[in-house]
């Protein structure tokens, strides 16, 4: 992979690092949030990038060390590789290993530039709307960005209590 426009300073200079695109800040991260955006980024510094392995662009990370790492609990998991998927950040292979356990290999993809992102940013929209449709709202909490959180649901607010509609439920009609 080459980069015509990437800059590395001159002086010490180290091997083992990660590029980290601007755009996961400026796009993703309002609609993914903090936690996904920090589990991409570090998958993206576990991904395989060698290109003589079969295993190119995969990452496989234990749950125990993540979730040491980072104090996310086991059910925020699932949530963040959906919110990922959704996002077209990773794609997840699941290989049975016995004992009704699965090994996680994600497919860790490099994020798109801004003119990819915004063709194909409605349709990340409707995914992240399904994952807030799986899990509900309150299991999903805080976990998306709060800057796009008003595209993936739709806040009601009344007198007495808040309630979280998903728009693709919801008629056009029903919101006037």
């Amino acid at each position: 992979m080459t980069q015509s426009n990437a800059y590395i300073r001159t002086g010490d200079l180290r091997s083992g690092f990660v590029i980290m695109y601007h755009d996961i800040f400026d796009l993703y991260h309002p609609y993914i949030g903090d936690k996904a955006t920090l589990y991409y980024l570090f998958l993206l510094r576990s991904r395989n990038n060698d290109e003589s392995n079969a295993d190119i662009g995969k990452a496989w990370r234990g749950r125990n060390g993540v979730v040491e790492k980072f104090q996310l609990s086991y059910s925020t998991l699932p949530i963040l590789d959906d919110i990922l998927e959704a996002s077209g950040l990773v794609d997840i292979e699941r290989k049975p290993i016995g004992r009704g356990k699965d090994k996680i290999y994600y497919i860790v993809h490099d994020p798109k530039d801004k003119r990819e992102f915004r063709a194909t940013e409605e349709l990340m929209a409707e995914g992240l709307r399904k994952v807030v449709t799986k899990y509900g709202a309150k299991a999903i909490g805080k976990l998306l960005g709060k800057e796009k959180r008003h595209l993936t649901t739709l806040t009601e607010i009344t007198s007495t209590e808040t309630e979280v509609i998903d728009y693709a439920s919801v008629n056009e009609k029903e919101l006037l």
